[in-house]
């Protein structure tokens, strides 16, 4: 009988997979790094966030806190205010500004010289016309050019003659006649060639060129070549956009506030960023029967182009005959809490205490105030947004 002396060994189990072996080393490694850095943060302890605190109605901040919001103040003083009458109204150009160019006698188009857009000069060519009742006009200034030229060559003669004693008085005196009357009938014949508007020295016979009578940009072209034209018709429209018109319509009740040169803000609807200052140049004196508002006119300087005609518009009228004295503070002192108008009154230096206000008229800058607040108190004007969300959560 035989004895097995090899040592015992244990029947053999599932062995792991070698992935889920390195998963487990893994998570045990971080386990490990996160028990030192627990340990390495011992002791340290956040700070405390720097804000206002509420207590007994008294708002108080650090001066690390109102250098952080850039807290500024003012005193309510007493001043003048005209109040803001906001309306609507549309672009338009300046009347004063745009010119119809035609042609004064009948013609065909023999060339255009611009399109839609182009940017023109006085006095810049715009369309060259052939007319044969100009060429008739010019060409009477040459025949009476040489009229002339003969009565004057006789009307010398004549006098010559006469201071030799070939000639009598009265015949110099017919030349003389003669060469005034020559003259006048040229004269004439070049002013008629003029007022058609064609060259009165007797170049380019029977070519009219339209030209341009005011700087600015043709608005329409409304000839093409080898159209025949007319006196009546109109064949380019030129505009200037440096300068534009805003039509506003005023209410009746508010007209009476208003006066010619105040002040008024435009701001495009599309673009309400955008901020044009100009004046009332008219207020209408009709009132439409069914708006009841009557037009009032501003002018708007253009000079970069960013306004465009038909654009609308609103504005904001400061309408001088409503000008009153109040006592006023920034409009940007003033926030909602609780639906109500509020400030926040300095009682001392880092300590403010919020309180409710009824505030009257409004200009751009200033805020009229009815009640509850009196002449030299100091409020908050900037930092006063961050100043309520800090302390009204």
């Amino acid at each position: 009988m035989s004895t097995d002396l090899r040592p015992f060994a244990a029947p053999p189990g599932p062995r792991l997979h070698p992935a889920l072996v390195a998963l487990l080393t893994l998570i045990v490694a971080l386990t490990g790094l996160l028990a030192c850095g627990d340990g390495d943060d011992d002791g340290e302890v956040d700070e405390p966030r720097d804000v206002p605190t509420f207590d007994e109605g008294v708002i108080r901040f650090s001066p690390a806190f109102a250098a952080q919001i850039g807290l500024k103040t003012a005193e309510v003083v007493e001043t003048e205010i005209s109040p803001v009458v906001y309306v609507t109204g549309t672009l338009e150009l300046n009347e004063l500004r745009i010119a119809a160019v035609g042609s004064r006698i009948s013609g065909r188009v023999r060339q255009v010289h611009v399109i839609e857009g182009s940017k023109v000069e006085y006095g810049d060519p715009l369309a060259t016309l052939e007319s044969a009742e100009l060429g008739e006009a010019q060409a009477e200034i040459l025949a009476l050019a040489a009229r002339a030229r003969v009565a004057d060559t006789d009307e010398s003669r004549k006098k010559s003659l006469m201071s030799q004693g070939i000639a009598s008085k009265r015949a110099a005196e017919l030349a003389s006649q003669e060469s005034s009357i020559a003259d006048a009938n040229l004269i004439a014949a070049r002013q008629r060639v003029k007022a058609l508007g064609g060259d009165a020295k007797g170049k380019n016979l029977g070519q009219l060129i339209l030209t341009a009578p005011i700087e600015g940009e043709v608005i329409g072209v409304h000839v093409f070549r080898g159209q025949a034209v007319e006196p009546s018709h109109t064949a380019f429209t030129l505009g200037d956009y440096d300068q534009l018109w805003v039509r506003l319509a005023v209410f009746e009740r508010e007209l009476e506030n208003i006066r010619e040169d105040d002040k008024v803000e435009i701001r495009p609807v599309a673009t309400p960023n955008m901020v044009i200052t100009g004046e009332i140049a008219y207020i209408s004196r009709m009132l439409d029967t069914q708006t009841r508002a009557a037009e009032v006119r501003v002018v708007v300087p253009n000079e970069e182009g960013k306004l465009r005609v038909g654009q609308g518009v609103t504005a904001g009228i400061q309408a001088s005959g409503a000008r009153k004295r109040v006592r006023a503070i920034p409009r940007s002192a003033i926030v909602q809490v609780d639906g109500r108008p509020t400030v926040f009154v300095v009682v001392e230096e880092g300590a403010v205490v919020p309180r409710a206000v009824e505030v009257g008229i409004r200009d751009p800058d200033l805020t009229e105030i009815r009640s509850g607040l009196e002449l030299g108190e100091v409020v908050v004007t900037d930092g006063v947004f961050a100043l309520k969300s800090e302390t009204f959560r």
